[in-house]
């Protein structure tokens, strides 16, 4: 007897729902390439989600070369045309490829570092050919791949243009970019890195690119500029660029001199929209933020390594009728001029990050920062008092505690565990931790943290010790889920830890279980 039963092929999702099921593996390679076997519905789905940021930095050199391969297969046709027109022979693994790829793989790119796609071609053309003249065989190959996702039809979401020292042009000139401004017309996220960049160094196509991109780009939200060797007339680009835009919401700008001043003084225009502004390394003795009294809808403010910050710095944003959610303040040079705005933004705040802490400032954090629910906060000696007085008083979800002191180290954890709220569910303590000192506060830690980083390298190696008071906090809390270590010292051999039965605690890179406002 046959015993074989047939069964019901399960009906296709919709694309639509495919696609958002997909979003939420964007960052999980491996999860994608599953998808991929499924079936052939699945694979046409999940490809394009495998090829839209093709380029990090977080690729092995195994995984730079197959990629670009799979590329350089797509040109199989053109190969004869590419070398004729160079005058230069093509690497041998171009000239060799049979197959064709099963799909348009450059039409898929969404997002795209010029630094990036650079570094990764010169390798691959010095491990693919013996040629004497790589510089020119790498310009050839470079071009062929911007003309590749240029008309391949790729529609880019995120661009960065890498104006840094050591950066390579990008090798296609402007006028093959108008033939197809769908390639770029559509950014969402623009970031410019002019920094470090010798003079001699002349990139003329990104150059073009960049004073081209305020007549082209006209729905960017994302706005990242590092401006410290920005030319002048870079710095017009600049400011036109930022008129241009319908949509800005976000904008960043590191400067250590007075190239950003006009640009900054143009974001008063862009009031309707902006809800983000990050100031990093900005001397503000040059540098005014007049006029931003009159945006309304801010609700995240940074200023990291602010020069020369004092009251007259912070006015405006004083006088803004907005409600600022998440205030970061990081090396600035006076905190006392703070407290005007903490006492005005700080009843609405919800994430607060300040390194370091002042006298003056962490008192008057539990009065202005009732609604605070995450915390990130470097503490000495001095203010813990005041530190416990906040962490008690507010509904924290997410606290990170910088210490480089032992002694200090000492006096946080034996009391800190007694004070966290019950809702607390993230903790990163970033101090020299002793694994007797790990055990005290987790013994009294009420909260069911479901998230745990610990990094006291290199003034104290973790040990088993600490990750047998993990276990312990884990089993008998029953919450904690995932746990990163800032190893030095322990070797973990294993992901993951087995808690009670069929539980297990799960050990984490940083970058997927740290929490960032």
């Amino acid at each position: 007897m046959n015993s074989y039963v047939e069964r019901p092929i399960a009906p296709s999702l919709p694309p639509e729902s495919m696609i958002q099921i997909l979003k939420h593996l964007e960052n999980d390679i491996p999860s994608l390439h599953s998808c991929v076997l499924v079936n052939r519905h699945w694979c046409i789905t999940s490809v394009p989600r495998l090829w839209f940021e093709p380029f990090t930095s977080k690729l092995s050199e195994n995984s730079i070369l197959s990629l670009l391969q799979t590329y350089f297969r797509c040109l199989k046709y053109d190969q004869d045309k590419i070398s004729l027109s160079n005058n230069l022979p093509l690497p041998q693994r171009i000239t060799t490829t049979k197959r064709s790829p099963f799909f348009k793989y450059a039409s898929f790119l969404k997002s795209l570092n010029t630094r990036l796609l650079g570094k990764y071609v010169s390798l691959w053309i010095n491990s693919s050919t013996t040629s004497e003249d790589k510089g020119n065989v790498t310009k050839m190959m470079l071009r062929a791949l911007y003309k590749l996702f240029i008309e391949s039809g790729a529609k880019l979401d995120s661009l960065t243009l890498d104006v840094s020292a050591g950066s390579m042009d990008i090798a296609v000139e402007i006028s093959l970019i108008k033939r197809n401004l769908n390639f770029i017309s559509n950014i969402r996220k623009l970031v410019c890195i002019f920094s470090n960049f010798s003079s001699s160094e002349v990139l003329f196509n990104l150059s073009e690119l960049w004073n081209e991109l305020p007549n082209i780009c006209k729905r960017i939200r994302i706005l990242d500029v590092d401006a410290n060797d920005m030319h002048w007339t870079s710095g017009q680009t600049l400011v036109n660029l930022i008129e241009s835009q319908k949509e800005l919401s976000n904008v960043k700008f590191r400067s250590f001199g007075s190239r950003v001043t006009s640009a900054v003084a143009t974001l008063a225009k862009k009031s309707e929209t902006l809800t983000s502004l990050e100031f990093e390394c900005i001397d503000f003795r040059k540098v005014s933020l007049d006029g931003l009294e009159h945006c309304t809808k801010l609700e995240t403010i940074r200023f990291i390594g602010g020069k020369d910050c004092d009251i007259e710095t912070f006015r405006p944003l004083i006088k803004a009728k907005c409600k600022i959610r998440t205030l970061e303040l990081i090396e600035i040079s006076d905190y006392e001029s703070v407290l005007p705005l903490l006492e005005k933004v700080g009843w609405s705040l919800e994430h607060l990050i300040i390194n370091p802490i002042k006298n003056s400032l962490v008192e008057a954090l539990p009065r202005y920062c009732p609604n605070i629910t995450y915390l990130n906060i470097s503490i000495a000696s001095l203010f813990i008092s005041h530190l416990l007085l906040l962490v008690s008083g507010c509904q924290l979800e997410y606290l990170v505690i910088h210490s480089n002191s032992i002694e200090d180290t000492e006096i946080i954890l034996n009391e800190m565990g007694k004070v966290v709220p019950p809702s607390l569910h993230y903790l990163e303590l970033l101090m020299p931790l002793t694994s007797d000192q790990l055990n005290t506060f987790l013994m009294h830690c009420r909260a069911p943290l479901k998230k745990l980083v610990i990094n006291s390298y290199p003034r104290i190696f973790l040990t088993d010790s600490h990750i047998d008071s993990i276990k312990r906090f884990a089993i008998r809390k029953g919450t904690l889920k995932y746990v990163n270590l800032g190893i030095g010292g322990l070797h973990l051999d294993f992901d993951s830890l087995p808690i009670n039965g069929d539980g297990s605690l799960k050990f984490l890179s940083l970058d997927d279980i740290v929490v960032k406002y």
